[in-house]
């Protein structure tokens, strides 16, 4: 058969279908991946282009096609899940894996069968039509009456529409003139230009057509009353307004009237290079009016210049020990800050877009803020810049025996106590009532904030409604009740300054996100290894710090839901021994997969098929004899470094939790660990010393700044099988 025979026997036209159904899927994933969860976004990609490349290059029988298909689905499903952590391999074998593939096996099967039935029935010009019509308007939708700005998908939507005409043109013209296609394909290189340059034509025209506005308004502008470019839309994202129309998060310029709802904007703001996990510190603010934080005026503002590479002078000097941590801050967008964002306390400026002018920066050291271009508005902001900070490491412990006495017997710092004429006593008397039982102003502080987190409900949607009072905070405490980070910051701090403890808000970004990295492997601060940290408009927060004298100032976390990675004087406990411990592990099971492959040598000899079920059934033997060990040296080495006891006792949770769903305890959504925990305890009184225990220890593994013991993870392990007895025991009655 030549070459040209067998080209033309595939039905390579029916096969560009589903090249082009793949480009309208990957537009419903680029909307849906803020929403999603990063493996539910991944498996369905992944599905989608298992099918295509099935598809596009096996043009054998269906029934085989399809059992290809699921086989490799199949097997992508478990490496999704295990690259994500949402399935961990361990000795509970197969019931165990099965148990952690609901919810996803159902999306990758719908996924796959959405894409066979489009490739189906998608087969008249009449029928693309009205598919890709409609994909495209509700692409339109969605971009006119949301946040999401989707012109790069409406394009690609559009490209994918031509395309499939295109196709569907020549499969058209090859079952109605078979002669004529014959011979067409003696000449594809030319057929190919031919269609390239009329695609190009045509975009080329739309993109420069010039901008008129429209005669008539659309409904939507009309009704909302908008009437702005994009530019506009995107400058909005940075202040925070008190409309009906909920604003955008992102750094908010003006802060004297807080409040009101918010989209999340997930568009790019900046990329932090940095061997620490931190908060990106940006501003403070001082004065509170009663409805948000006014701006000092300038003749209080005291600015220094900056040399490169010299040290930043502290307005006050603090006993804490500190960590030098270099951060590389590249901007993502055309935002122009007033200061220089990083961890707190900035010490020194390397570079400036990779220069050593530092023309334009200067230093409010009062406030430990570095400030951009405070004279030249109109000036460029760094596209990069490289900064030291000297991080504090906060001795837990110290401070929660020093009195009102040993830390502010000699304050300088009362300018931090200001509270302003008429503010309501009822929140004064909630901070003395909160902190009754603590002695300390550390105790107090971890009353407050234990109070904060746990009394009211996190929203990016407050019900403002409720809104009585005049002032910020009371209409939070006793009216709203529920909020976001300036809510609750601000509480903080004035309910902090009511019992007579100096403190102040500070706004910025929270860390972000590492590439591929889950909520469970970002846990505390001096465990992550470098990185590079993407940070959204969607991370802006604010937080909270407080002074203790001698100590200096300590950042203090106020939200509930956010993690403050504060370095503690506890972190570096027994590192020896943990370290020693893992290697040991390690050798063990090095040992024993030697020992493995010197038995099963001999089925190499054998089929392929053969030796690879014997290896993966031993490969699974070893896993459930080594229990622990085995799982932990998989985590080690995906995650590139060792496991502290913190990290084991959230892996071992994450294993627990699997077990309790297996015995029929469900787990809500919208619940945290907690709220889960005592709705069981409740249904099931004999399990509550050992849940009790569980959810003991994994709080202080996730919550507090109190390291694990390097034997207190163990103590997961013996009350998990405990837990299992208790589990076996209630079924069988």
């Amino acid at each position: 058969m030549t070459k040209r025979k067998f080209f033309f026997k595939y039905d390579w036209l029916s096969a560009l279908s589903f090249i082009w159904i793949w480009i309208v899927t990957q537009q419903w994933l680029s909307y849906t991946e803020p929403v999603w969860f990063k493996e539910t976004t991944s498996l369905v990609g992944r599905t989608v282009i298992i099918i295509v490349i099935i598809e596009v290059l096996l043009p054998f029988k269906r029934i085989y096609r399809i059992l290809l298909e699921c086989g490799i689905i199949f097997l992508m499903l478990r490496y999704t899940l295990i690259e994500y952590d949402v399935y961990n391999p361990s000795g509970d074998g197969i019931e165990y894996y099965i148990s952690g593939l609901h919810p996803y096996i159902w999306f990758a099967i719908s996924a796959a069968i959405i894409c066979l039935c489009l490739a189906k029935l998608l087969t008249n010009q009449k029928r693309i039509f009205v598919f890709m019509g409609l994909n495209i308007v509700a692409i339109a939708i969605l971009d006119s009456f949301s946040s999401t700005i989707l012109w790069d998908e409406a394009a690609w939507m559009v490209l994918a529409m031509m395309g499939w005409l295109v196709t569907h043109h020549f499969q058209r013209f090859q079952k109605k003139y078979p002669e004529g296609w014959r011979n067409l394909l003696d000449y594809p290189f030319e057929m190919i230009v031919h269609i390239v340059l009329l695609f190009s034509v045509i975009f080329l025209l739309g993109i420069n057509m010039p901008k008129i506005p429209p005669i008539l308004k659309d409904p939507y502008s009309a009704l909302t009353g908008q009437n702005e470019s994009l530019g506009d839309r995107e400058k909005q994202a940075s202040v925070e307004t008190f409309d009906a129309q909920p604003s955008l998060s992102g750094y908010s310029n003006d802060d004297n009237k807080l409040g009101g709802a918010f989209e999340f904007d997930y568009s790019m703001v900046m990329t932090v290079h940095s061997p620490k996990r931190n908060y990106w510190r940006g501003e403070t603010r001082r004065l509170y009016s009663g409805t948000g934080w006014e701006n000092e005026s300038s003749e209080t503002n005291t600015f220094d210049d900056v040399v490169v590479g010299e040290e930043l002078e502290r307005a006050s000097d603090s006993m804490l020990q500190t960590e030098k941590v270099q951060q590389t801050i590249t901007i993502q967008n055309d935002s122009n800050f007033p200061v220089l964002f990083g961890a707190y306390a900035i010490s020194s400026v390397q570079t400036i877009d990779g220069e050593k002018d530092m023309r334009g920066i200067q230093w409010k050291g009062s406030q430990a803020e570095l400030h951009w271009n405070t004279t030249n508005k109109e000036s460029q902001y760094p596209k990069s810049y490289t900064i030291t900070s000297e991080v504090p490491v906060v001795p837990v412990e110290e401070l929660r025996k020093k009195s009102f006495d040993d830390l502010y017997g000699d304050s300088n710092e009362k300018d931090y106590l200001q509270i302003p004429d008429g503010f309501p006593e009822r929140v004064k008397e909630l901070a003395a009532d909160v902190t009754e039982s603590a002695i300390t102003p550390y105790e107090k502080i971890t009353l407050l904030q234990t109070y904060l987190q746990t009394n009211f409900k996190y929203t990016n949607t407050p019900n403002v409604s409720l809104k009585k009072s005049d002032d910020f905070v009371d209409s939070f405490l006793f009216e709203i009740r529920e909020g976001y980070c300036n809510y609750f910051s601000t509480s903080m701090v004035m309910m902090t300054r009511s019992l007579g403890i100096p403190a102040r808000w500070v706004k910025g970004y929270a860390p972000g996100i590492q590439p591929q990295l889950d909520e469970f492997r970002m846990m505390r601060s001096g465990q992550m290894d470098p990185g590079s940290y993407r940070v959204t408009n969607a991370d802006a927060h604010s937080w909270v710090e407080v002074y203790f004298g001698p100590y200096g100032w300590v950042p203090i976390e106020a939200t509930p839901g956010f993690n403050m990675p504060l370095i503690t004087g506890l972190d570096s406990l027994d590192k020896q021994e943990i370290d020693q411990q893992e290697d040991e592990e390690g050798l063990n099971k090095d040992s024993q997969q030697s020992n493995n492959w010197g038995i099963n040598s001999w089925w190499f000899k054998g089929l392929i098929v053969v030796a690879i079920t014997v290896l993966l059934s031993w490969i699974s033997y070893i896993g459930w004899r080594s229990g622990d060990s085995f799982h932990f040296l998989i985590r080690r080495i995906r995650m590139g470094k060792k496991l502290s006891p913190d990290e084991k006792v959230v892996i071992e949770t994450e294993r627990w939790l699997l077990i309790v769903h297996k015995h029929g305890l469900t787990r809500g959504s919208h619940e945290t660990l907690r709220e889960s925990v005592m709705k069981w305890q409740v249904s099931n009184p004999n399990l509550e010393p050992s849940l009790s225990s569980l959810l003991q220890l994994f709080e202080k593994a996730r919550y507090s700044p109190e390291a694990i013991a390097s034997d207190e993870w163990r103590t997961v392990q013996k009350v998990t099988e405990q837990l299992k007895v208790s589990l076996r025991a209630k079924n069988k009655r």
